[in-house]
This record gives structure tokens, C-alpha cells and sequence, in this order.
């Protein structure tokens, strides 16, 4: 029967679901994820920063700029709670993130060892799916499940791995689902389309308003707004979908927003949102 460390499963899950690289900082309660990490660093990179928050925002980042799911890792304790900046920022934009974080061994939880806190229960409002693996057998199921949920739901997940988990071995006969996930196409309905179609043609003002949804479509989206004559605005999450030098381009909407922007959505007759 073959089997094989459940730190090495869990590095190979990663590799399978399209994951290339993985922002953190290597320390104690996560040693047991980074050796398999250095092993496999032909397929997978770890790319160090120099504060855990750094590293969730860089996922975070990736997440949005990509459409594909981000992750970091950090130890128990300091480590993980430094994680949670990033993860409110992957949260409020419907980022796909996984989030490894280290915890003490498993035979140390509850006796407060050195570093440990209550991880669950610290990410419990940030995440979209947050479990702590319990052995090694567990592992693969939890973790396909962890990415999946991440991609469905458009947030966070957190699993919290003991450090002694990973040095354990998982053997085939471990329960494991398929890392894959099916992605929807969404269409709307054709009378609703020609409503809008009627709307844009009366509009005399029209603006879009461009979303993060709009970052595969850069050339659709340019066309659209030739034909229409309307200037782009971009939400936060949509920028980058059009250069911000291009002519149709306003730049971005809110806070830190531009005036073009804010005055160009105070003049619009017809709002045209996308994405």
C-alpha cells in the first residue's frame, strides 16, 4: 500500500488544484509544511515576505488581479493573527484565498502552550470555510473541500494544521474527493437584454461602470464603450481592466477615487454596470 507523509499530500493537493507558488514566513509550528514545500520547489514556490500581513495581502492581490486562488501560510500564534489584515481584504472582495496556518502539536492543544491561541475561533468571521485538520487521514478531503468552498463562495479558507499532522503518513485508502471545481456561465434572460439594449439606445449620457468581472473582456469592453460613446469608470476591484491612460478610462470610483469619476457618475443619465 502506498503512502506517503500528509505534508507531501498536501503539497501535491496544491500542485493539482493549478497552485504555483504561496506567500509566508517559514517558523516552528509550520516546518513540517515548508521541508515537503522545498522538495517540490520545481512545481510549487515558496515566496517569502517579511510580515505574515504582507503575505495575506499579497494572496489577496493575486486572488483578484487572477481569478484564481491565492495562498499563504503562517505559523500558530503571532504568525496567524498578523494574517488577518489581508484576510478582511480578501473577505470585502470576494477573493478566493486559502490561509495555512501552523498551531501547536496536537497532543499540546488546550494545555496553553507556548503560541497557542484559538484559531478557529479567531477566523470565524473572516472565513467562508475555517476547520482545523485532525489527522492525517482527514487531510486530503479537507483540504479539496477548503479550495473549493474558497472558489464557490468567493472568500476565505482557513485550515489550521497541528504541527505534528503533516509527519504522519496518509495512505491511499484515505477518503479523498476530486480537486476540481465546475465553473457556471450566468446569462441573462433575452428580454432583459432587450431592455437594456432600448435603455442604452435613448441614453444621452451614458457612463459604465466597470467591475472585476470585466478583467477577461479588456477588448469586448473598449468596443462597447466606442459604440456607445461612454466613459469608463472602474470599481476598486476593477482596476486594471483598461490602462488608466486609456482615453475612455475616468479612473477609479470612492475614497480614493478621481474627480472625472465622481463627476462623470453625478452627470450620467444612464449607469451601465459590468462585471
Amino acid at each position: 500500500m502506498f503512502k506517503q507523509k500528509a505534508g507531501e499530500k498536501l503539497i501535491e493537493l496544491l500542485i493539482e488544484w493549478g497552485v504555483d507558488h504561496i506567500y509566508g514566513m517559514p517558523g516552528d509550528s509550520i516546518n513540517s509544511i515548508i521541508e515537503p514545500l522545498r522538495k517540490a520547489q520545481d512545481k510549487i514556490k515558496f515566496i517569502q515576505v517579511r510580515h505574515e500581513e504582507a503575505g495575506a495581502l499579497a494572496a489577496a492581490a493575486y486572488a483578484k488581479l487572477t481569478g484564481k486562488i491565492g495562498v499563504c501560510t503562517a505559523i500558530a500564534g503571532p504568525g496567524a493573527i498578523h494574517l488577518l489584515n489581508g484576510l478582511y481584504d480578501a473577505k470585502l472582495d470576494k477573493a478566493p484565498v486559502l490561509a495555512l496556518t501552523g498551531q501547536v502539536e496536537s497532543d499540546l492543544i488546550g494545555s496553553d502552550a507556548f503560541q497557542e491561541i484559538n484559531l478557529e475561533r479567531m477566523f470565524d468571521d473572516v472565513a467562508v470555510y475555517n476547520q482545523r485538520i485532525m489527522s492525517a487521514e482527514q487531510l486530503p478531503t479537507v483540504v479539496n473541500q477548503a479550495i473549493r468552498t474558497a472558489y464557490a463562495k468567493k472568500g476565505v479558507a482557513v485550515l489550521t494544521i497541528p504541527d505534528d499532522i503533516p509527519r504522519y503518513e496518509v495512505g491511499s485508502e484515505a477518503r479523498e474527493t476530486s480537486s476540481i471545481i465546475v465553473k457556471q456561465d450566468v446569462f441573462p434572460h433575452r428580454e432583459d437584454l432587450e431592455k437594456a439594449k432600448d435603455l442604452i439606445g435613448k441614453a444621452e449620457s451614458p457612463v459604465i461602470l466597470a467591475g472585476r468581472g470585466t478583467h477577461e473582456m479588456r477588448e469586448e469592453l473598449l468596443a462597447f464603450a466606442e459604440k456607445i460613446a461612454a466613459p469608463i469608470v472602474l470599481t476598486l476591484p476593477g482596476k486594471g481592466a483598461i490602462p488608466d491612460e486609456h482615453p475612455y478610462c475616468l479612473g477609479g470610483l470612492g475614497l480614493i477615487g478621481t474627480k472625472p469619476a465622481y463627476e462623470a457618475m453625478q452627470e450620467a443619465d444612464t449607469l451601465i454596470m459590468i462585471g
